[in-house]
């Protein structure tokens, strides 16, 4: 009788641990094992190695050898994890913290730009002069801002080099976050399963376009040039933000229970 899926027979052996989270579906390890003790799961939905003869494994490592993604690793080692797991959880923790705090601080710098300064018609709208080639020339932002007014003591200056800060620093680590779940993001494909993942998926996108809508404006800006279409970008930037709110608010509202019982294993 062959072992249910995912159960503790499925992906281990007395020797050999399968993570079928890394498997990538190349069959290699089958082709390997000489024991026939690895069979697969080639659904068109869901692809991977799975252990169907744990008894038959004689521990020869073969499938360890073999396997490119190290979905395989030896049971002794599995036994010498612990500390190692627990840094790397501790590392994910601090990472996915900072990510929310510098989105949090991103999010509501990006708000107050926008609810605070931009929108609506104002008295004091501001007129940015820039000089090229020797040409004084001048454009208006497509909405009016209010250079004499402040918010929470900050004027639109001050919150404008906040928000661009909150933008790096959460680009960087958003980068940092995408290359450590880089695996993650190559299973979901191979194995046919972006529609099971639109919502995360839909997310990275939407987060490198608004990235790109937003640090083009700002590079079209200090290079001294004033055109429509740092106006354009910076419209659409606007635009798209908004809708990755939506997106980041359901992310973090989903993960709730990973922060509390991460946050319970770091207190251990």
């Amino acid at each position: 009788m062959k072992p249910k899926l995912f159960s503790h027979k499925s992906t281990g052996t007395p020797h050999v641990q399968l993570n079928t989270h890394k498997c990538q579906a190349c069959w290699k390890c089958m082709a390997d094992c000489p024991k026939k003790v690895i069979g697969k799961v080639d659904l068109p939905w869901h692809k991977h190695a799975l252990i169907i003869n744990p008894d038959n494994c004689t521990g020869c490592l073969k499938c360890i050898k073999v396997c490119p993604y190290n979905a395989f690793s030896e049971m002794n080692s599995i036994q010498q994890e612990p500390k190692k797991q627990g840094m790397k959880n501790s590392i994910f923790f601090i990472i996915n913290n900072l990510l929310l705090l510098s989105g949090i601080v991103m999010v509501y710098s990006g708000l107050i730009l926008q609810i605070g300064f931009h929108m609506g018609e104002s008295q004091g709208h501001q007129r940015d002069v820039r000089e090229f080639s020797m040409q004084p020339i001048q454009y208006e932002q497509a909405r009016g801002i209010d250079i004499n007014k402040t918010v929470s003591g900050l004027n639109y200056h001050d919150w404008s080099i906040t928000h661009k800060f909150a933008i790096v620093i959460f680009a960087l680590i958003m980068v940092y976050h995408i290359y450590a779940h880089w695996n993650w993001y190559k299973g979901v494909i191979k194995k046919h399963l972006i529609h099971k993942n639109n919502q995360v998926i839909s997310l990275s996108i939407l987060f490198l376009i608004v990235a790109i809508t937003g640090f083009i404006p700002w590079f079209i800006d200090l290079s001294g040039s004033t055109n429509i279409l740092r106006l354009i970008f910076i419209e659409i930037h606007d635009k798209l933000a908004l809708i990755l709110i939506v997106y980041l608010i359901v992310h973090v509202n989903k993960r709730k229970k990973w922060f509390t019982l991460a946050f319970a294993k770091l207190k251990k």
